[in-house]
C-alpha cells in the first residue's frame, strides 16, 4: 500500500476566528497517526510557534511510518530511567522475569506513606522515660529501665551515655537494625542468666511498643517481636558447695589486703544482693557509718545488724550470722563504703583464684599480679561461676537450718513464691551446718 505524503504546510493551518467581542486564532491539524488537534490562542504570535511544533511532530511521525519505526513520546531522561529500571529488575529477578507494568502494580499495592516521625535514639529514650513517669511508674523501675537503655544522669541531671547500650547508637530510632537489638539481648560476652536476658527483652519490647504505637509514632514497627524471647530459668536453683564457699573466702582474704572480704562475706552469709552492697542509681552503696548497727548481747558478744533501705521488699534489717561477723570484723571501718574501688575487676581475680572459670577478656591486667590460681582462667575443667550464687547459697543454707520459709523470706527480703522459684536449692541440714561453720583462720588477713 502506497503511503500518502503528509504535507505540513497544508495539514497544519491557522484559522482566524472572529467572535462577537473577541478574535482568536485556531491551530488545526490531523497528524499522520490520525490524531486530530484543535487549539485556540488569543493572538497569532502564540499560535504560530505551536503550529510549527505540530509540523515537526507530523513530519517525524510520517518519517517513522515510512521507515516502519514505532514513534515514542518519551524524552531522553525518561528513556534513561526506563533502561536503569529494567537493569535493576533483571539483576534482582532475572532477565525478563519482571517488566515495568508488573513492578508498578506491585509498588502501587504495597506502598505506604511514612507514618512515623524520625527521632534520634537518645531523644526517644528521654521521651519514653518521661511518659512512663507521668503514667505513674515507680521510681525503681524507671531507674532500672534507664540504666539498661544506657541513659545515666549525674548529680546535676546531665545526661551520660553508657557505652554499648541502645542510647549509645548515634542514629535515628527507625534506623536501628534488628541485629543491633539482638546483640543487646543475646551478646554471649554478657555473663548473665536467662532471667536477666528476659528482663532486657521485656524492657526493649515495652520501649518499642510505645515508640511504634503512641502518636506521633517514632518508628515504623516493633522489631523486638522478631527477636527470640529468652526462656525463663527452668533449672533448679544452685548454691555453692561448702568447699567452693570456703575457697571464695580464702581467696578474698589472700589478695588486695582482704578489702573484698566484707563484700563476699555479706553476700555468702548475709544474703545481701550485689546492688545492696555496691549500690546503683536508686540505692546508695553500703556504708560502714550509715548502715551498720553495732551492739552487744547479754553475754557481751558483738551483735551486728545491717539496715537496708530501698523498695518495700528490700527494706529490712539483717542480723549478721556469727561467721559473717567474724569475717568482716577485721576489715570494718568507722566510715566509708564497704565495697572497694574497682571491685568488679577485682572480683574476677577472686573468682579465678577460687577455682572458677573466667573469660580471659575479664582478666586483662590481672595476670601480672602475684596471685595463685590465675593461670588458664578459661580452663574447661574449672567450675562455672553460679549467677547470683552467693545469695542463693546464703538463703538455701539458712532454710536448711531454720526450716521456716516465711522467716527466711523476711530475713532475705523476698516473697515465698520468688524464694521458691529462684533461691531454694537442694542442700541438706548436715551440709548447712558445715556451711555456717566456715570461719576465718586465726589470724585473719595476714
Amino acid at each position: 500500500m502506497k503511503l500518502t505524503k503528509w504535507n505540513p504546510d497544508k495539514r497544519v493551518v491557522i484559522k482566524k476566528v472572529q467572535g462577537v467581542n473577541k478574535t482568536t486564532f485556531e491551530v488545526y491539524t490531523r497528524l499522520p497517526n490520525g490524531k486530530v488537534i484543535r487549539q485556540r490562542f488569543n493572538n497569532e504570535t502564540d499560535a504560530i510557534p505551536y503550529a510549527e511544533d505540530l509540523k515537526i511532530e507530523g513530519l517525524n511521525l510520517q518519517n517513522a511510518k515510512t521507515r516502519n519505526v514505532r514513534p515514542t513520546s518519551l524524552g531522553a531522561t525518561q528513556e534513561g530511567d526506563y533502561i536503569t529500571a529494567m537493569e535493576i529488575l533483571n539483576k534482582k529477578f532475572g532477565d525478563g522475569a519482571w517488566n515495568l507494568t508488573k513492578a508498578a502494580t506491585w509498588v502501587a499495592a504495597n506502598y505506604q506513606e511514612q507514618d512515623w516521625t524520625d527521632i534520634h535514639v537518645v531523644d526517644a529514650i528521654v521521651e519514653f522515660l518521661d511518659w512512663k513517669k507521668k503514667e505513674g511508674t515507680k521510681k525503681h523501675y524507671l531507674v532500672k529501665v534507664r540504666s539498661f537503655l544506657g541513659l545515666k544522669l549525674d548529680k546535676d541531671g546531665n545526661r551520660q551515655i553508657k557505652d554499648g547500650s541502645l542510647a549509645s547508637m548515634d542514629k535515628l530510632l527507625n534506623d536501628v537494625t534488628q541485629a543491633e537489638l539482638d546483640h543487646l539481648i543475646w551478646d554471649e560476652s554478657w555473663e548473665v542468666s536467662n532471667s536477666s536476658r528476659l528482663r532486657a527483652w521485656k524492657i526493649l519490647h515495652n520501649f518499642y511498643v510505645w515508640a511504634s504505637s503512641k502518636k506521633p509514632k517514632k518508628c515504623e514497627y516493633n522489631p523486638i517481636v522478631d527477636i527470640p524471647k529468652p526462656p525463663k530459668n527452668e533449672l533448679d536453683p544452685q548454691a555453692f558447695t561448702v568447699e567452693q564457699a570456703t575457697k571464695i573466702m580464702e581467696a578474698a582474704a589472700s589478695v588486695y589486703n582482704g578489702e573484698t572480704v566484707p563484700y563476699f562475706a555479706l553476700a555468702l552469709f548475709a544474703g545481701l544482693r550485689p546492688q545492696e552492697i555496691t549500690g546503683n542509681e536508686s540505692i546508695e552503696p553500703l556504708r560502714w557509718d550509715k548502715h551498720f548497727v553495732w551492739d552487744k548481747d547479754d553475754k557481751g558478744n558483738d551483735k551486728v545488724s545491717v539496715r537496708l533501705k530501698g523498695k518495700m521488699a528490700w527494706r529490712r534489717t539483717v542480723l549478721l550470722p556469727d561467721n559473717c561477723l567474724a569475717w568482716i570484723k577485721p576489715y570494718a571501718k568507722k566510715r566509708g563504703e564497704v565495697c572497694p574501688r574497682g571491685f568488679k575487676h577485682k572480683s574476677y581475680a577472686i573468682r579465678c583464684a577460687a577455682g572458677f572459670r573466667v573469660n580471659p577478656a575479664r582478666m586483662r591486667g590481672l595476670k601480672k599480679l602475684k596471685i595463685d590460681g590465675l593461670e588458664n582462667p578459661d580452663d574447661k575443667n574449672k567450675a562455672e561461676w553460679i549467677q547470683d550464687g552467693c545469695r542463693h547459697s546464703a538463703l538455701s543454707y539458712r532454710l536448711a537450718i531454720v526450716e521456716d520459709v516465711q522467716a527466711v523470706c523476711s530475713w532475705a527480703g523476698n516473697s515465698p513464691s520468688v524464694f521458691k522459684s529462684n533461691y531454694e536449692a537442694l542442700v541438706t541440714k548436715e551440709q548447712a551446718k558445715k556451711y555456717w561453720a566456715i570461719f576465718p583462720p586465726d589470724p585473719i588477713g595476714q
